[in-house]
């Protein structure tokens, strides 16, 4: 499960400040691991940590061993939910897993023509393929070239969508936009957010 982890200050603000490093620190090493998306302020106060796929426990854990919750600085509430919908390019799981991430480059002398032969592509694979997760679309500042990164739940499942005679001839269509394209599968090897 997701968690979304709602932090409420319980002392002054200067007591707050002068704890942070310490905090920092503790959501950093969190981050680095995997198990922390995204956290900050909120405006009003407080802070707002989303968590990775975890289970109860190890949330559990990781919230006792918050300098700010041993110093009695923030309280914490907890909201878990399944996450079925993601971004491209953020990887929900802490800990690596069978999923992979596309990254097709292209180079083009019109970009917009290779995004939307792409993109009918990619819709059609939105729509029909097993293990898809999502895909985002970037294009280079200079124009030249197209990026395609998409998310998939194993690469068999991403290697199927080559046996779908309407994919094919829609990334085939694609092609021919392009000067040249290359594509390869990763995984997630190592984590490392800022250190500020």
């Amino acid at each position: 499960m997701i968690h979304i982890l709602t932090l409420t200050y319980l002392v002054p603000r200067d007591t707050v400040t002068a704890h942070l490093p310490e905090h920092k620190a503790w959501l950093r090493g969190h981050a680095d691991q995997g198990r922390i998306l995204l956290s900050g302020p909120r405006p009003d106060g407080g802070a707002v940590i989303v968590t990775a796929d975890l289970d109860e426990e190890t949330v559990r854990e990781m919230v006792e061993s918050d300098p700010w919750t041993r110093q009695g600085i923030a309280s914490y509430e907890r909201t878990a939910f399944e996450g079925r919908n993601v971004s491209p390019g953020v990887v929900t799981a802490a800990e690596p897993d069978d999923g992979v991430l596309l990254i097709n480059v292209a180079t083009t002398d019109d970009a917009a023509a290779s995004v939307d032969a792409l993109a009918s592509a990619v819709e059609h694979v939105a729509a029909t393929a097993e293990g898809f997760r999502g895909s985002r679309l970037l294009t280079s500042v200079d124009g030249d070239a197209i990026v395609n990164l998409a998310a998939w739940t194993d690469q068999k499942r991403f290697d199927a969508i080559f046996d779908d005679p309407e994919f094919t001839r829609r990334y085939q269509a694609f092609a021919t936009t392009t000067t040249g394209a290359k594509y390869r599968l990763y995984r997630t090897s190592r984590v490392i957010t800022p250190n500020r």
